[in-house]
């Protein structure tokens, strides 16, 4: 007897939850995309998160990171970037940027109110809430399964598409 089946059941759901929320009115994400593509997509990606060195005197305990937070309308966002160039476009320094897995980053997300940008202040810009943040660890999938793991879900919901009515 398991006892990761209802963990990877949450996981499962909390994955559709994050699609339904990545998904336009008529099911598509952001551009037209598939929304599971998407957050397929971003979830095995590596991002690029500025950083400023520590106020002086103070230290970083070892392996923190600093998330930089911007404020944009009254919502907070961490910014991240999945290239150089777009972490310079918005007038980052890339010498200091730390570069690390997006899922690794969600898996920690430190607040519940606390948004992710993704390359702001580009036209493929996207603004992620933070339950989806969260859900992104879920779509990680070992390198050589990213294809099937998207055509599996993709089939999984033709299934239920056609179980329901």
């Amino acid at each position: 007897m398991s006892t990761s089946a209802p963990d990877d059941q949450a996981a499962d759901q909390a994955a559709d939850q994050a699609v339904d929320q990545a998904a336009d009115q008529d099911g598509s994400g952001p551009g037209g995309i598939d929304p599971r593509v998407l957050l397929h997509d971003l979830a095995n990606s590596m991002a690029l998160l500025p950083q400023e060195p520590p106020p002086e005197g103070e230290e970083l305990p070892e392996g923190a990171i600093a998330l930089p937070v911007i404020e944009q309308d009254g919502t907070r966002y961490v910014p991240v970037f999945t290239s150089e160039e777009a972490l310079r476009a918005a007038g980052a320094d890339s010498s200091t940027a730390l570069e690390m897995p997006l899922a690794q980053l969600a898996e920690t997300w430190p607040d519940e109110n606390l948004w992710l940008a993704v390359n702001p202040s580009t036209p493929e810009g996207l603004a992620i809430p933070p339950e989806v943040v969260r859900a992104l660890p879920g779509f990680v999938h070992p390198a050589g399964d990213a294809g099937a793991a998207v055509q599996q879900d993709q089939q999984g919901q033709q299934g239920d598409a056609g179980q329901s009515g």
